[in-house]
């Protein structure tokens, strides 16, 4: 001890002083503990230690799988109750039965540092997977545009190369792209999971990847169907044919009013069958790494044995209620994150495909309506909703659904009144598929039949009542109101 510490140490010195003198020795101490150390010491490893809670992982994309997958680190906010079968490349694998979900994962821009909340409806959940999946049909389905060209492949690489492109959540006109990065051949963004606290907040935006109420069917024929329509007899794009150039195609008419025709006849039955046979799913997966098939909806014989119920209660009960859209929420703090839109329970379901088209007419009623929206269906079944303007097209859609229901599938042409945003959106938010004609092909569109014999019986009540042109909506709406009458409506 020096003498400035036998100085310090005293015994006259004051409480103050004491302190002083504790807290000089304290640091002494450390530094000749620093200095002892070796100074040639380094860091050559760190490794970030993370819970479960919040952890780092990717979204890959994968093109061979059905659906969208959810790993263990991602927060799961709801549950479908609709369990699927999933089935890998090698069938000796066996299948796994898996629950149908929505989650939520953050992406962190690399560029910009802005954090998204990415929401990914109908995916299959594999808790021990570390991993997610991003089927890019799904996403596409979902108005989510998916570009798997890397851009070094690309022959015009943009912003919007290998890359997602979604809209902006603060400025829904504009877009957004999320660049993809390459491990290997693989396709991927750096994601990592949120706590509950961190979506409670609601001060990160949220996109939604994939739809929440339009029921995703892998083994659904319908995007082969209109994958088959875009392309002509010789196996080119179906163009104009100022631009293909012109060709002789032969045309083969059938009539959509047939004789009745009895099924009990040996001769008749069995071609009767084939025509109703539906394939719900295959028991092999020839192509990719992973196909999911979804279970049967339940019965009346199983709602008895949970209900403990008769068999015919059981039944009249699923006759009256519906399975569709069947919500579970996995957090009881979670029941505020339920979406407010019940556009596929509150309209009733129509039975049949729908078509639809926009009608022009030459005079503008007393309303000031200029055309009209038709409604029509293959065996006669139409309604009319005239409008000031053809970009109302989607209001008139919401009347339908509110009216007399939501069709499975909304047939339309690719007019851009029938193809916006708003258009879409509404029927994604019914469960209503929409499929698209082929290119200058109007005989695939029932609507524009209806359009002709509607203008046509219009007309003649018109001229023999001696109404003005200028009441032509009132005299349309009434005329696709009788030729429904007329056809039994459904």
């Amino acid at each position: 001890m020096t003498d400035y510490d036998h100085d310090l140490t005293d015994c006259d010195m004051t409480d103050y002083d004491r302190d002083l003198t504790e807290l000089y020795c304290v640091v002494r101490t450390v530094r000749t503990t620093r200095l002892n150390l070796d100074p040639c010491r380094k860091v050559s490893n760190v490794t970030l230690g993370m819970t479960d809670s919040v952890a780092e992982t990717t979204l890959e994309l994968d093109s061979h799988a059905d659906t969208c997958v959810l790993g263990r680190h991602a927060l799961i906010t709801l549950d479908y109750n609709r369990p699927v079968s999933v089935m890998g490349y090698d069938a000796s694998l066996g299948t796994h039965t898996y629950k149908t979900v929505s989650g939520v994962i953050a992406y962190t821009d690399p560029t910009t540092g802005r954090t998204l909340h990415l929401v990914i409806n109908q995916a299959i959940h594999i808790p021990h997977l570390d991993h997610h999946l991003l089927c890019p049909m799904q996403c596409r389905v979902n108005d989510v545009t998916v570009d798997e060209t890397p851009k070094f492949l690309a022959t015009r690489p943009t912003e919007q190369t290998h890359a997602l492109t979604v809209p902006d959540p603060d400025n829904p006109p504009q877009t957004i792209s999320l660049p993809f990065m390459i491990r290997g051949v693989t396709s991927f963004l750096n994601v990592r999971t949120i706590t509950s606290d961190e979506y409670y907040k609601a001060e990160i935006p949220c996109i939604h990847l994939t739809s929440e109420t339009l029921t995703w069917d892998p083994q659904t024929t319908l995007y082969e169907e209109s994958e088959a329509a875009m392309i002509d007899y010789s196996g080119d794009i179906a163009r104009d044919v100022t631009v293909r150039g012109p060709s002789l195609v032969i045309n083969e008419l059938h009539s959509l009013t047939v004789n009745a025709v009895d099924i009990t006849h040996d001769s008749n039955f069995h071609h009767v069958l084939e025509s109703n046979v539906v394939i719900s799913s295959l028991g092999s997966s020839l192509t990719g790494d992973m196909r999911s098939r979804k279970t049967a909806p339940i019965d009346s014989l199983t709602l008895a044995a949970r209900w403990l119920i008769s068999p015919e209660r059981a039944k009249r009960t699923i006759q009256q209620t519906t399975q569709r859209g069947v919500r579970t929420c996995l957090n009881p703090t979670l029941s505020r994150r339920f979406p407010t839109n019940d556009r596929m329970l509150r309209y009733k379901r129509l039975p049949h495909p729908t078509f639809t088209d926009t009608m022009f007419a030459g005079t503008t009623s007393k309303r000031g309506n200029k055309c009209a929206q038709i409604y029509a269906t293959s065996f006669g079944w139409a309604r009319a909703h005239p409008m000031t303007r053809k970009g109302e097209a989607h209001e008139t859609l919401s009347l339908v659904f509110h009216r007399d229901g939501v069709p499975p599938t909304m047939i339309f042409d690719g007019s851009k009144e029938q193809t916006t945003a708003d258009f879409k959106r509404k029927l994604r938010e019914a469960d209503c598929h929409g499929r698209q004609t082929e290119p200058y092909s109007p005989w695939q569109q029932a609507a524009e039949g209806c359009i002709r014999e509607l203008k046509r019986g219009t007309s003649r009540k018109m001229i023999k009542t001696g109404s003005p042109k200028t009441l032509w909506d009132h005299c349309l709406e009434l005329e696709a109101l009788r030729s429904a009458r007329d056809h039994n409506d459904w």
